[in-house]
This record gives C-alpha cells, sequence and structure tokens, in this order.
C-alpha cells in the first residue's frame, strides 16, 4: 500500500540515501487538514517535512488513484495554495509514459527506489548522461523514428547502417550520429567490428515504454491555413478521433515538413486559419501508410494537452495496441 506506515518510512529513507537529507515525516497538523478540500485527502495520505530548509507537504497517493498527471498538477497547486507550502507527489508504481508526463507537467514527485523529480527545488536525481562529447542530451529525429518505424511498421533488428540510411534516405554520418546516441542511451546494441548490425534486447511494448521518458513531440512548429491541402496526412484529435472514441472536429489539423509546406506552396498564418499544420520533425509517411498520422507519434504530440477527455483517450490510444 502506498500509503502504509512501512511506505512512508521507506520513502524518507530513500531521501537520506540520494540526498544525505534526513526527512522526518509527520502526519499533516489538524490546522492545516482544515483547509485542505475533502477531494484531495480522500485520494493522498499527507505527511509534512523538512527538505533542504522548505517546509513539504508530501501527498502519498492511494494505490487506486487513476488520476492524470494534468487532474494531478491541479491537484498539487491547490494544495499549495491552501497551505502555503510546496507539495511533492509520492507514488510508488509509475507507468513509464506516465513518468515522461509528470516531467511535462513539472510536477514535483518522488518514486521511492527509482526517483525524485523535484523542479521547484531544482532537484532530478535520475538523469541521463552520456559519455561523447558530440551525442546531444535529447533524441535525434532520426532515433525517434527507427524506434517508432521498428515497433509500428517493420523490424530493422539485424540491419545495417546503410540499410538504415536508404531506408529513411539519410546521411551515413546522420545515421552513425542516431545509433551511437540509442546504443549510448541503452535502446539498442551494435554488433559487429568493421560493419554494425542493430539489436535489439526489448520487446516491442517494453522499448516503448523504456524510451518514452526520452522521446520527443514530432510538432516543431503550429501554423494555420484556409486551405484544404490534398494528400496530407490527418493529425490532432481528427486522427485521435479514428483510433479512440473521441468525437472529431469539423476543422482539418495536417500533419507536414517544411519541404512539404515549400512543395505544396501552402498560404500559411501563424495565427488564424480554418485549419491548422502541424510542421512535424519527421515526415509522417515513413510511418503509416493510411491517411492519418500513426498511433505513437499521435501520442507523442498531445501529450502536454491539457484536456482531460483527450489524456483518457491517448491512455485508450496505448492499452489497445497490441505490441
Amino acid at each position: 500500500m502506498s500509503n502504509s506506515e512501512d511506505f512512508i518510512n521507506s520513502t524518507g529513507e530513500y531521501i537520506h540515501f540520494i540526498s544525505n537529507e534526513d526527512v522526518c515525516l509527520v502526519p499533516l497538523d489538524k490546522d492545516l487538514f482544515g483547509v485542505i478540500p475533502i477531494s484531495i485527502t480522500q485520494c493522498y495520505t499527507l505527511y509534512k517535512g523538512m527538505l533542504f530548509g522548505k517546509e513539504i507537504i508530501f501527498a502519498f497517493a492511494s494505490d487506486d488513484n487513476q488520476h492524470t498527471p494534468a487532474q494531478t498538477k491541479k491537484e498539487l497547486t491547490l494544495l499549495e495554495n491552501k497551505t502555503g507550502c510546496l507539495s511533492v507527489l509520492v507514488i510508488e508504481k509509475v507507468m513509464s509514459y506516465n513518468v515522461k508526463r509528470f516531467i511535462d507537467q513539472r510536477i514535483n514527485f518522488i518514486i521511492p527506489q527509482k526517483q525524485m523529480f523535484i523542479p521547484s527545488l531544482l532537484i532530478d536525481l535520475k538523469k541521463t548522461k552520456t559519455t561523447n562529447a558530440d551525442i546531444k542530451e535529447t533524441m535525434p529525429v532520426l532515433a525517434q523514428c527507427i524506434l517508432l518505424y521498428h515497433i509500428q511498421v517493420s523490424s530493422v533488428d539485424r540491419m545495417k547502417s546503410e540499410d538504415i540510411q536508404t531506408l529513411f534516405d539519410v546521411s551515413y554520418a546522420t545515421v552513425n550520429r542516431a545509433l551511437r546516441w540509442l546504443k549510448e542511451n541503452g535502446l539498442i546494441m551494435l554488433e559487429g567490428k568493421k560493419t554494425k548490425e542493430i539489436r535489439f534486447f526489448y520487446s516491442n511494448k517494453e522499448l516503448w515504454e523504456t524510451a518514452l521518458p526520452l522521446f520527443n513531440s514530432p510538432v516543431e512548429k503550429v501554423v494555420y491555413t484556409d486551405d484544404i491541402i490534398e494528400q496530407a496526412i490527418e493529425s490532432g484529435i481528427n486522427a485521435l478521433s479514428e483510433y479512440t472514441m473521441i468525437n472529431s472536429e469539423k476543422s482539418h489539423c495536417y500533419a507536414l515538413t517544411r519541404e512539404d509546406l515549400k512543395t505544396k506552396n501552402i498560404t500559411t498564418n501563424y495565427y488564424f486559419g480554418e485549419n491548422k499544420i502541424e510542421i512535424w520533425r519527421y515526415s509522417p509517411f515513413f510511418l503509416t501508410q493510411g491517411h492519418y498520422v500513426d498511433k505513437l507519434s499521435l501520442y507523442l504530440s498531445l501529450i502536454n494537452n491539457n484536456d482531460e477527455r483527450i489524456q483518457i483517450e491517448l491512455d485508450n490510444l496505448i492499452n489497445d495496441i497490441k505490441w
């Protein structure tokens, strides 16, 4: 149980182990408890403690807490407003894709024995470190395409660098950087001496969950247009409605690259237009054969949307995938 006495004690021990800070967790006093809405006290067991000189309320989530990250953010913000204390979510089990959503929402959270992320105190004690200076911290675009293609379209296991170069029509240097990034971050192995082959040690579902905190939104920028665009792939809510029960919208949302915009000679506006254009970092045609963007890229494009209906359908989208 996430709110059991043993779990609460182990949380204090975990904080001390990774931060060398002694944290004494005590139940919230009655004066503070009385100003907090019942909707929060029913979902969380609240304790108070000092961390790095700050008074903090630790909100231990119950095991049956199914709140979305966006909803959790609202609850923690309300808790802070009512008490005047920084609030930190403590939760025992979190799916990998929700960890990324917690981070994107800038939620203070602790997953004992795994991660402590408290941006309000500038603490992140689980950052990926790379060994090669020319390897960026963020996932390269081609690296993301390789993983999403492997999971959804066709296996690239045992493919060589030149095979990837041909498949995605990119330079050898681009392929080399992408593969080294994936290897350095523990997502693939490279076998061979002169000619290296890609090898995977995760199943598709495990690969998705492991890589999720590292993935980026495919959407680089959003513009608008009054044009109806032929031979363009639909994204956004209309794509989500194709895969889930959410209602579609009358307006279109197109996924295009910068090159597509130039080739199609589309008139755009930064603020106004009947239809939306998402300018993607990679071509959506790599990952789908239909009229809608692929499911995983769609998920990554909408993960930061604050609409609770969309978050529920995104969860359904992932849960319905036959890995």
